[in-house]
């Protein structure tokens, strides 16, 4: 279970006025981001915004990217819970993961990208890094194989961004070009799937 500031995750679900407390301040971070970089955006104009108390803020978080995390949080889900396994492949994986960008693209552009949050960025990519460990073969040398997860890891976010910046791509055909470059062993794995 997840905890931010001093209340975890499911306790913010389970009680009312925590939850209209943190939609409201998600509501606030999603309408501040229409006119201003999430990086702009500190705890006293995000609690202005929504109408909050700063102190009740700190009771539900640490930090403004905590409450840009809220938000993203169904695509750091569909990372970590997405099959990913010889029977799926990593191909349906990804595919499965940029069809979710694509559908929130309006809301992830906030936060992802060259303009979002640094701190929701860097927590998708060590997300995507961990998933990606475990399709990418052992190998006798652990150095390259870590190489081999983290270049992996940081160009399927480089997809993420580019399904994020254009509504256009043919996203379908950008995964095939990807997975079409990958080592071998992981092109046959996604084949089969």
């Amino acid at each position: 279970m997840s905890t931010t500031g001093g209340t975890s995750t499911a306790g913010r679900a389970s009680d009312p006025r925590a939850r209209r407390t943190v939609a409201a301040l998600q509501q606030a971070l999603l309408t501040l981001c229409a006119t201003t970089s999430p990086s702009e955006i500190d705890v006293s104009k995000l609690c202005r915004a929504a109408g909050v108390h700063r102190t009740t803020f700190y009771k539900h978080f640490t930090a403004v990217s905590e409450v840009a995390e809220t938000i993203v949080a169904d695509l750091l889900e569909r990372i970590d819970s997405t099959p990913l396994d010889p029977e799926h492949g990593y191909r349906a994986w990804l595919d499965e993961l940029l069809a979710q960008v694509a559908r929130r693209r309006g809301t992830y552009s906030h936060f992802l990208g060259s303009d979002g949050d640094p701190a929701v960025v860097r927590n998708v990519c060590d997300r995507l890094v961990r998933r990606t460990a475990e399709v990418v073969p052992p190998s006798e040398d652990p150095g390259s194989a870590d190489v081999l997860v983290h270049t992996l890891a940081f160009a399927s976010y480089g997809l993420i961004e580019a399904v994020i910046a254009n509504e256009d791509l043919d996203v379908a055909a950008s995964v095939d070009a990807f997975v079409g470059g990958l080592p071998t062993t992981l092109r046959q794995q996604s084949a089969a799937a």
